[in-house]
């Protein structure tokens, strides 16, 4: 999302059902909102309460900084990814301990 943002094509985030049912403006707010959510120091990420705030109003939002994780994959390598013909999996070990009281 960061580098479509930077590269001035944040629709391209969009599912192309969804541009033609969404208003751009609300669209490009929202992807706005959402890096903000991602700033690297959470000092400068907004609490929820200023997240609706943000959405449901017109005000001018502040720029986005860079996100604490940024994926270095390309758009071109993003795209090639999503064919049906490649699965991308990968395996979780998580283990869940639940603590008891004797």
């Amino acid at each position: 999302a960061w580098e479509l943002w930077i590269a001035g094509s944040p629709f391209e985030l969009v599912d192309p059902i969804l541009r033609e049912s969404c208003s751009n403006d609300q669209v490009l707010r929202c992807i706005h909102v959402g890096l903000l959510c991602v700033e690297d120091n959470a000092v400068d990420r907004p609490i929820m309460s200023d997240v609706i705030s943000m959405l449901t109003s017109e005000a001018q939002l502040p720029l986005p900084k860079k996100p604490a994780f940024c994926s270095a994959r390309s758009i071109v390598q993003e795209k090639s990814l999503s064919k049906p013909a490649e699965i991308v999996t990968s395996i979780n070990y998580v283990s869940l301990s639940t603590m008891d009281a004797r």
